[in-house]
């Protein structure tokens, strides 16, 4: 014979009290809602370094660095790329370009560079969803991304000796 929960604990409570005891029972719902959620942070991408190029080279100067974007298991998203701060149009990430940073050059002070999303430097990464932006879907754990740079034909340039600099933000859109 089985006894219902609600019988068997009448009857424990019968058998420490000596008398029947009333019992009541109810349900009620432990609930969550989970948010979607990215991220991508500095501490996570390496640069694009070229190192050193003389100024005469005609090969072209590859360097590869890397975005890593976080996001919650199933998110869409998109990783872009902006034109950098001295692009030679506004915002157009097909005319991106590293500065002189030595201070005293006025003149050939700018290398042109593009990022890509592949090894072979065919797709350019840029800042445009459903364009040039690079989509994928979260995991719940670190993804990380190469970006592909090259500096084709560095004498083309015809770029004054020194260091140069670009900064690039990458944004996730989610």
């Amino acid at each position: 014979m089985r006894l219902s929960k609600s019988a068997l604990l009448a009857t424990a409570l019968l058998a420490v009290g000596g008398q029947a005891a009333a019992a009541d029972t109810t349900q009620f719902n432990v609930k969550i809602i989970i948010l979607k959620a990215c991220t991508i942070t500095a501490a996570a991408a390496t640069d694009v370094d070229f190192g050193s190029v003389a100024g005469d080279s005609t090969a072209n100067a590859d360097a590869q660095g890397s975005v890593t974007a976080k996001c919650s298991p199933l998110t869409p998203y998109n990783i872009a790329l902006n034109a950098g701060l001295n692009p030679s149009t506004a915002n157009d990430v097909n005319t991106r370009r590293m500065k002189n940073i030595d201070g005293a050059v006025t003149t050939n002070n700018f290398v042109a560079y593009q990022l890509y999303q592949n090894s072979q430097r065919t797709t350019v990464w840029g800042s445009t969803v459903g364009t040039n932006t690079l989509s994928a879907t979260g995991t719940g754990l670190n993804q990380v991304y190469p970006v592909f740079g090259r500096v084709a034909n560095p004498s083309t340039n015809n770029a004054a000796a020194g260091s140069y600099l670009d900064t690039i933000t990458a944004t996730i859109v989610y």
